[in-house]
């Protein structure tokens, strides 16, 4: 499976047998998780596999939303869009680890930094300014699915998703399965915090306004970071190489400015 199609096949997981995954496949899930690529480098995020998943249930005192013999711990210090860039980064190892075989689901991380450390090597706290120092932000169950559970979706199922038009009124055809992979993204609590508006050679990208922001916040910012990801593995699907940059763009009215999207030219 390619990874554009595992963007629409790939669904969450809700329940995982306790049978452990293969070596085989611990240790590409490893090599995933080491090579993790984001857009800010004054980033230091980090994907820890934590491969005994009762550590986890049990520093989150069996709390955590979905059990799981297996958990991915997603550290960061915290700069600029930092929640974005692990969103961004860490939705490409979840399509890899579709096409693989694996189950994953994001999960919000309770965690202390202080709670981890017991069982993860953080870097030391030297005279380091508090943005710096990396926090656990994030969690990733995997596995293999429960028996009875779906890995995958079905060619028939629909993902439910705001329309095209929703999303972005006017866009030239070349970008279609860019935009469609950004679509069908998932997001906390299927917000869809996302809008486009064209600009030449490509996109503007906004941050829509939630009721509930305040609860959930972090992990809509995670959400953009999850869709974009989504948008660049269409663009590369279609062989359109594109480029991020930031402008001078103003909000709009409950919408925040985010990032733009072009594509590269000669």
């Amino acid at each position: 499976m390619e990874l554009y199609d595992a963007i629409f096949y790939r669904k969450s997981i809700e329940f995982y047998s306790t049978k452990p995954i293969t070596e085989f496949l611990m240790e590409e899930v490893k090599k995933l998780c080491s090579n993790i690529t984001y857009l800010n480098s004054n980033l230091n995020i980090k994907a820890h596999v934590i491969d005994r998943g009762h550590l986890i249930n049990f520093s989150t005192h069996n709390k955590i939303q979905i059990k799981a013999p297996h958990y991915i711990l997603i550290t960061s210090n915290q700069g600029e869009n930092y929640l974005e860039n692990i969103g961004y980064a860490l939705q490409e190892v979840t399509l890899e680890m579709a096409c693989l075989g694996l189950g994953t689901t994001w999960l919000k991380c309770m965690l202390s930094r202080e709670e981890v450390e017991e069982f993860v090597n953080l870097d030391k706290i030297n005279g380091q300014d508090e943005s710096e120092i990396e926090y656990p932000q994030a969690i990733i169950a995997f596995g293999y699915p429960e028996e009875g559970e779906a890995l995958f979706r079905s060619s028939s199922a629909i993902h439910d998703r705001h329309k095209m038009k929703h999303i972005c009124k006017t866009y030239d055809e070349k970008w279609f399965n860019a935009l469609n992979a950004l679509r069908v993204a998932p997001s906390i609590s299927n917000c869809q915090p996302w809008t486009l508006e064209q600009r030449e050679n490509g996109f503007d990208i906004f941050e829509n306004e939630h009721k509930k922001k305040s609860d959930i916040e972090k992990y809509i910012k995670m959400s953009m970071g999850v869709a974009l990801k989504h948008f660049e593995i269409g663009c590369r699907y279609d062989n359109i190489e594109i480029e991020y940059r930031k402008f001078d763009v103003k909000n709009k009215r409950k919408k925040s400015y985010f990032i733009s999207v072009l594509e590269k030219t000669i």
